[in-house]
């Protein structure tokens, strides 16, 4: 998601940086972090991945298209149930438990609204998409919001404290526990009812397991406390909203006119493309927003986190998604079954912008972390307007046309993360890009390889094997031969960053501390 820094103090104080006796500690607690950050990403990801196939596969684009349209309501009811407050508790210096319990208080009573405007809204959401099933099902799923609110807290408490590992355990369990129950429901012939059930057990067994784990905190009503953190709450929640509605616009338009069979296609691919936001670049985003936010006095510092968070995204992330562009057909006819084929050209277009999304997505903690609020909000505006442009161009042209001009406009915002990035930091397009050519040449030369052997007859399941060890040998080869300082410097850093290697007291600049 250059000069002097902006004063990160005018939207929102940042954290403390830490002091000279603590970079030991601070440095295996981020490792920690980091470690089960990203094993829960990975097993999250890894039971929703497998839930959503297997509905998918037995419910079919028409029946699975019920539950994407439930999801893009859904997605918007957790995004106003937060309000940015959880943001705000991350990056504000101190945070009493009062505060913590105020904050509980006041998202439970946002909670019981949205329930009664669920229920409302219910038959109106069902005759925008069409789909008559869908009423019945956001009325039940009505009653379970004030579940979710559980969770964002505690959440955020944990976070703050980089207590990542408490987090990642409750993610763990929750997703294992509301994957079991939507598969469960799915054998048992429930249909679009299924996601009823996964929804409620994975918020039920999350909210539970948070507030266990931060202990806490006890709601109260001292709501004078909630505040100082309402400008800048209100600047994050106003650019979330912002992001939703031009990220999900795309759904919703083909949802409303091309069908839910189509939205079930283009929802499925969009998974593609979240992929690598969520597993790759939520890792590493979880510790480096609060490290952004305690590091906001040394420009220089911040400088080289985001030189090395951009370096690790980029080596991990492009390759991964240009192999899944390549691999698309197989992978679409092998794992969802072949009525899901038209799917698959989606999913090539969207895998590649979520290439570009991963990289960048360290731009808005950036923003975040060092308390622009008001920066966050011009550049929303800004990229709604780029997505929203493209997305009803492409809409034109089909469901194809939508994938290409979402991933579109996201390449034409990418001047404008650029220069937010130097104007934040200093840091120049230049060094960024130098930091991501690494990955792109790898996967250029992967998908060249990957190319030249689809020329042969393997079969599909030789083909997706194959096809990945060639192209995984490519891209290496290609690193280690034009890119060796930049691969030692991304090893060197991932390594720093689980904790598997101690950094040496003199690092080179963009080395991640």
């Amino acid at each position: 998601m250059t000069g002097k820094r902006p004063d990160a103090q005018a939207e929102g104080p940042a954290a403390p940086a830490p002091t000279e006796s603590e970079p030991d500690n601070g440095a295996r607690k981020t490792a920690r972090s980091v470690r089960w950050s990203f094993g829960a990403v990975v097993a999250r990801q890894g039971f929703q991945i497998l839930s959503a196939v297997i509905l998918a596969r037995i419910l079919g684009p028409q029946s699975y298209g019920v539950i994407a349209s439930a999801t893009v309501f859904i997605s918007l009811v957790a995004l106003v149930l937060d309000q940015g407050l959880s943001a705000a508790l991350i990056q504000r210096p101190e945070v009493t438990r009062r505060l913590a319990g105020a904050t509980v208080t006041l998202n439970l009573l946002i909670a019981g609204l949205l329930g009664a405007g669920t229920w409302f809204a219910a038959p109106l959401v069902s005759g925008f998409f069409r789909v008559s099933e869908l009423e019945p099902i956001l009325q039940v799923l009505a009653f379970a919001i004030p579940i979710k609110a559980l969770a964002i807290t505690p959440r955020a408490m944990l976070s703050r404290d980089l207590q990542l590992h408490r987090v990642g355990a409750s993610d763990i369990a929750a997703a294992a526990a509301g994957s079991a129950a939507g598969i469960g429901a799915a054998f048992a012939g429930a249909g679009p009812w299924s996601m009823v059930y996964q929804v409620v057990v994975t918020d039920l067994v999350c909210g539970v397991a948070l507030m266990i784990a931060s202990k806490g905190p006890r709601p109260n009503f001292s709501f004078r406390s909630v505040v100082p953190l309402l400008k800048f709450s209100s600047s994050v929640f106003a650019t979330d909203c912002l992001a939703y509605f031009s990220r999900n616009l795309d759904s919703i338009l083909v949802g409303r006119f091309l069908g839910v069979a189509a939205l079930s296609l283009y929802g499925m691919a969009y998974r593609i493309l979240v992929m690598p936001v969520q597993l790759i670049g939520q890792t590493v985003n979880r510790v480096m927003f609060p490290a952004f936010a305690r590091a906001a006095q040394e420009p220089a510092l911040v400088a080289e986190k985001l030189v090395a968070a951009t370096r690790i995204l980029a080596i991990s992330a492009i390759p991964l998604m240009v192999y899944v562009a390549c691999a698309a057909p197989v992978l679409v006819n092998l794992v969802l079954g072949p009525e899901w084929m038209p799917a698959a050209a989606l999913v090539s277009v969207l895998a590649i912008g979520g290439a570009r999304e991963t990289v960048f997505y360290i731009t808005p903690s950036l923003m975040k972390g060092l308390g622009q609020g008001r920066l966050i909000i011009r550049y929303e505006i800004l990229a709604a307007v780029v997505q929203v442009g493209g997305i009803v161009i492409g809409l034109q042209f089909g469901l194809l046309g939508v994938a290409v001009g979402y991933a579109a406009a996201g390449f034409v915002l990418t001047p404008v993360l650029l220069r937010i990035q130097k104007s934040l930091t200093g840091v120049t397009a230049r060094s960024q890009l130098g930091s991501i050519f690494p990955g792109a040449h790898a996967a250029a030369w992967g998908a060249a390889g990957y190319g030249l052997l689809s020329l042969t007859d393997l079969g599909p399941a030789g083909m997706l094997f194959g096809g990945l060890g060639v192209f995984v040998v490519s891209a290496v080869a290609i690193l280690w031969l034009f890119h060796r300082r930049m691969l030692k410097a991304y090893l060197r850093d991932a390594a720093s960053l689980v904790g598997r290697h101690k950094p040496a007291t003199s690092k080179p600049h963009g080395a991640m501390p």
